[in-house]
């Protein structure tokens, strides 16, 4: 298991390894402080994560030079071929396609990569608008995530949007670069009914994927009264993101572990390699407590998973009553 924890931070891992990693360290505390201390040690390569384009044309431009050094003439007349290689030009021949191997297959896996980064970004844009006409038309609130019930998870916003013809479909709430998009079965949002009616495994797998591959914003908590989070067109302030892990230190998987896409409340999209917004030191993962909960004041912005729930204390929280929102 210890051989898998490099993979888990970096989101290298299969489905099925990445979820036994996270069972196997919600049981051993030794394993958590080794993977802690791996983390430590990888803090320095965020600072060298940012991803640059090859110079233009530079693929087209080697394989010319390699077909061209590669020619072979004809021999002179005499009935066979006569081969012109020699040791050292096949020496030559190795080098160049060894560079040009090097240099064309990652500049094709930073073209995927920026492909998924810009789609995910374009969702995350289409759900900003989303979530900003909804606030129009609910006295500046953003869907509310409830303290009780079925659909007391943050996954639930999806929901709300989609039926409320918010979203165009469920395909919004995918990023391209998530496992998710990669599984054969299509991703559903689950209605309102199905989130009424579902019990036991059925309403857990419900919560756990209702979000699809993003993450949602938690709200907040003041003298013991939960408070959804109202549009203050805030710069800094995250409203959702790719959904982290579920288990600290939290970081969104979706990306290969290098960074996450992050819709803000006044509409943009930054993709941020750590999980604070730029020029601003709150975690978007994590309150003012460390904790994967509602925000301790109204500028704590805590994203949370899709079954992430809005409780902070076995006693009931009061909530704004819907005729405030």
């Amino acid at each position: 298991m210890r051989d898998h924890l490099i993979g888990y931070l970096l989101g290298a891992l299969e489905p099925s390894e990445q979820e036994q990693v996270e069972v196997q360290l919600g049981r051993d505390a030794q394993l958590r402080r080794e993977l802690d201390l791996i983390s430590r040690c990888l803090e320095p390569l965020a600072a060298d994560k940012e991803h640059i384009d090859p110079p233009a044309g530079l693929a087209d431009r080697t394989c010319e030079f390699v077909a061209a050094q590669s020619q072979v003439r004809l021999a002179p007349a005499g009935g066979f071929l006569r081969s012109r290689w020699t040791l050292a030009d096949l020496v030559v021949a190795a080098g160049i396609f060894f560079a040009a191997a090097t240099l064309f297959f990652p500049a094709l896996n930073q073209s995927r990569f920026a492909a998924r980064l810009a789609g995910c970004q374009n969702n995350l844009r289409q759900i900003g608008m989303a979530l900003t006409s909804y606030s129009a038309l609910h006295n500046g609130f953003f869907p509310n995530v409830p303290t009780d019930g079925s659909l007391a998870v943050a996954g639930v916003y999806a929901t709300r949007l989609l039926e409320h013809g918010f979203i165009s479909g469920p395909q919004v709430v995918v990023c391209p670069a998530s496992s998710l998009a990669d599984q054969l079965v299509e991703f559903r949002v689950p209605t309102s009914r199905e989130w009424e009616t579902a019990e036991g495994a059925q309403l857990i797998q419900l919560q756990r994927q209702a979000g699809g591959s993003y993450g949602y914003n938690l709200g907040y908590v003041v003298d013991g009264q939960y408070q959804p989070t109202r549009n203050l067109h805030r710069r800094t302030f995250a409203i959702m993101a790719d959904a982290p892990n579920s288990r600290p230190p939290y970081h969104s998987l979706n990306h290969g572990g290098c960074g996450q896409n992050v819709l803000f409340e006044d509409g943009h999209v930054q993709y941020l390699t750590t999980c604070k917004a730029w020029g601003c030191n709150d975690d978007i993962f994590v309150n003012d407590d460390g904790q994967m909960a509602p925000g301790l004041h109204v500028n704590d912005a805590v994203i949370g998973t899709s079954e992430c729930k809005p409780v902070v204390s076995p006693v009931i929280l009061k909530t704004v009553p819907d005729q405030d929102r």
